[in-house]
């Protein structure tokens, strides 16, 4: 089998049994097959680096073949593989141990990020801008969170978190940008791959292909690095904790989100009041305070956290919006009106009516309304 066809052949596993698999990721036969995926790229690349010899650094991009080109990204295909990589038998039952190596292949997986990424600056098929980032990293083959995207060199500016919104913004646009265009190419390709008087053509698109994926998958890079960075920086908070420490931190942090939730959801208050009343009496007139939330606020909230709520309008402009509209608020029975003993219209009701009820037992002796004792 010809390096190419070992190429596509690994290239198709890793899209079926890891891409697309139904596996877990720490389930021993997916760590199996990923073990067995990334031995047979290693050799692959030993064989066109080494035993090939396929690239020199002496070369230019013009002086690689087309069918070469696509080598380029099995370091890219390499990082994808030892980042999903972890320890798994009786030896990393300890948490401890085990994220100690898992940080080990992450780290293993940057690496490989940056070679590829090295690799493509080395041949000029990296964008300018990409470039420009990699100049800035203290250490080539180990760059940060804070290196990926620039900062104001006044550590008080507080435009950073506004600076690194647009640079990702960037970064999106400059990826889709990349995909969209590869996508463009291979279609071209499609239309000419059966016409016979365009082989110069078709290969010329190929290469095109070839150098435009190198483009796109350079993109992808800096968004793994990126997640990889943040699970890396967490993991490295675990390892210097205890196992012990661990456990109560993990089981704190359960706690504390299921408490959170039940409250949550039963309309939980530490004020000491009364929920089961009315939010406004027939007249109008508000009983009782609320806070004003949609849906929408209470499903983002459950997912991103603690958060303190803002008033959006004041309760009068809620009402008349409200009424306006023909929108009842409702809240439970309204409560009896409580008079004042000094009220003398009040007391002269109350007095008539007793008159009333006593005038009609006088009237109607018990008894009187069933004499032939009917039940």
């Amino acid at each position: 089998m010809s390096v190419s066809d070992e190429y596509a052949s690994i290239l198709s596993v890793i899209s079926t049994k890891i891409d697309h698999t139904t596996l877990r990721q720490d389930s021993v036969q997916f760590q199996n097959d990923l073990t067995s995926v990334i031995a047979r790229l290693l050799k692959l690349k030993s064989d066109v680096y080494s035993k090939l010899a396929l690239f020199s650094k002496n070369e230019t991009i013009e002086d690689v073949s087309t069918s070469s080109l696509k080598f380029l990204s099995i370091d890219y295909y390499l990082a994808v593989l030892c980042s999903k990589k972890q320890a798994i038998g009786n030896k990393f039952n300890n948490p401890l141990s085990k994220n100690r190596m898992k940080i080990s292949f992450l780290n293993k997986s940057v690496q490989l990020y940056m070679q590829f990424i090295i690799a493509l600056q080395d041949f000029e098929i990296l964008d300018s801008n990409l470039s420009k980032k990699i100049e800035l990293f203290e250490e080539t083959y180990k760059p940060t969170l804070a290196e990926l995207y620039s900062q104001p060199k006044n550590g008080e500016d507080l435009s950073g978190a506004q600076l690194k919104r647009q640079q990702k913004i960037e970064m999106f646009r400059a990826t889709k940008a990349a995909d969209e265009k590869l996508a463009l190419l291979e279609s071209k390709y499609t239309n000419t791959e059966d016409d016979q008087d365009y082989d110069k053509e078709e290969e010329d698109i190929l290469r095109d292909i070839y150098l435009q994926r190198m483009k796109s998958l350079s993109y992808k890079t800096f968004n793994e690095l990126e997640q990889i960075l943040y699970e890396e920086e967490l993991l490295n908070n675990f390892t210097q904790m205890s196992p012990s420490e661990m456990v109560n931190a993990t089981n704190s942090r359960n706690d504390s989100e299921g408490d959170h939730e039940r409250k949550s959801e039963k309309g939980y208050t530490e004020r000491l009041e009364t929920l089961n009343k009315p939010l406004l009496s027939k007249k109008g007139k508000v009983l009782r305070n609320f806070t004003l939330l949609d849906k929408r606020t209470e499903l983002v909230n459950k997912v991103r956290g603690y958060g303190q709520y803002g008033p959006t309008m004041t309760v009068e402009e809620f009402l008349e919006k409200e009424f306006e509209e023909g929108r009842v608020l409702q809240g439970g029975e309204e409560a009896p009106e409580v008079h004042d003993s000094d009220d003398e219209k009040w007391q002269d009701e109350q007095t008539y009516k007793a008159r009333e009820w006593d005038e009609f037992k006088e009237a109607n002796a018990k008894g009187s309304g069933n004499t032939i004792n009917r039940g």
